[in-house]
């Protein structure tokens, strides 16, 4: 048994988003083998009372508030080194001499640090040479932010973003260069930081699904609700609903008025145009997404930007749902158009493939089963904790290392 320090950028339990997600389940497959401590930032909409499962997983946890949240002040001064230093706001945004502190004095005492988001790299530097560190990379975080610069409508915000690019960039690609481990979540992404990172060695952890939570509904969907499920505060979500609702709902509702669309989720900041509002249902955040997927026809994934895989379409494949998604929104996960989804990225097309499967439900449900048995064979946590296991397997010393007790009283 190894002793693994996983810092993290958000309580990770109860998994409200797709990156509390990953990270949960990560952690969970790395307590079944080693001895884990879990060193993260709390937000403020985060529920330490709730987080009973994840602490009878962890041999011990540390939580800091984030402090750019905590004041106007700190989120100034977090923006000012952003824009003025060498780092991007991305990664000042987390700094802390409190966890730095912390981190240094458990970072002594362990086998292996796992940073589990790109911005907590900025934190490298507090663990001790010879101590393993892998990065679990959520994103390519610099083409996440091209994307959104590309098509922020704002021009402030956009000049802001525009400038940040070339820092991410470089920050993304130095914490790649110092970690002796990256994660990436798909091939496509992997592709994306080798690039960055030529000597780094990069693995492919997938993201997964609960497979016995997420089952099937008992009978068939009816004819007219489609859902989406995504939290507005998350860029890539809330780009691709606002577009969805502007440029591809007013054509399905041309053709079939009675459609009916259900957003999943936090919607902060969301504004559903007028005359799409009798038609939108925004159920909110839900404890159990469930009933409100299985009892829409089709699972609807509008996204334009974004990288990693979406958690929250594995649970839509999980569920047996019929998918109508962009390319990017399908980006990481073996979904094939016409067989186990449907692609579509233009308007007029998105549209078309809604109504199509509105009107052929014998088909939607032939999709939905295919995509039920790809999440069966393919994204299931177990499988894919035993190949995070496997990896780390590879960067751990043997239970019986002569040299860690050595190394170990040498970083004391």
């Amino acid at each position: 048994m190894a002793r693994i320090l996983v810092l993290a950028s958000r309580l990770p339990f109860p998994p409200r988003e797709g990156h509390q997600l990953r990270t949960w389940h990560l952690i969970d497959a790395l307590a079944r083998r080693h001895e884990v401590t879990l060193l993260g930032f709390l937000r403020e909409d985060d529920d330490p009372s709730a987080a009973g499962p994840l602490r009878r997983r962890l041999h011990d946890l540390h939580l800091f508030p984030i402090p750019a949240a905590q004041s106007r002040v700190a989120l100034a001064r977090a923006l000012l080194r952003g824009t003025l230093g060498r780092r991007p706001f991305l990664a000042e945004k987390y700094s802390s001499a409190a966890f730095r502190t912390k981190l240094r004095e458990l970072a002594a005492h362990v086998d292996l640090v796992h940073f589990d988001m790109l911005p907590l790299m900025a934190h490298v530097d507090c663990v001790p040479p010879g101590i393993p560190v892998v990065l679990n990379a959520h994103n390519v975080e610099h083409q996440l932010l091209a994307a959104r610069a590309e098509i922020e409508p704002g021009r402030a915000a956009g000049a802001f973003l525009s400038g940040q690019l070339a820092k991410l960039r470089a920050f993304e690609a130095a914490a790649c260069a110092r970690a002796d481990q990256v994660l990436a979540c798909s091939d496509t992404d992997a592709d994306a930081l080798r690039a960055l990172a030529t000597d780094t060695p990069m693995e492919v952890i997938a993201n997964g699904v609960d497979i016995d939570a997420n089952r099937p509904a008992t009978s068939l969907a009816g004819g007219r609700q489609l859902v989406f499920v995504g939290q507005m505060g998350w860029f890539p979500n809330r780009d691709g609903v606002d577009w969805f609702l502007r440029d591809v709902f007013p054509r399905i509702l041309q053709v079939r008025p009675d459609v009916e669309f259900v957003l999943v989720g936090k919607t902060a900041g969301l504004e559903v145009p007028a005359p799409m509002r009798p038609h939108v249902r925004l159920a909110g955040f839900v404890p159990d997404l469930r009933p409100l997927v299985h009892e829409a026809a089709v699972y609807v994934v509008p996204l334009r930007a974004g990288s990693g895989t979406r958690l929250k379409v594995l649970e839509a494949m999980a569920l047996g749902k019929a998918i109508v998604t962009t390319t990017i929104g399908s980006e990481g996960i073996a979904l094939r158009d016409g067989e186990s989804a449907v692609f579509a990225d233009g308007p007029q097309a998105f549209a078309d493939a809604v109504l199509a499967l509105l009107d052929a439900p014998a088909r939607a449900a032939r999709l939905g089963r295919a995509a039920r048995m790809l999440a069966e064979q393919d994204y299931g946590w177990s499988a894919i904790g035993q190949r995070l296991l496997d990896c780390y397997d590879r960067l751990l010393p043997a239970p019986d290392d002569d040299a860690r007790p050595l190394r170990q009283a040498l970083n004391r």
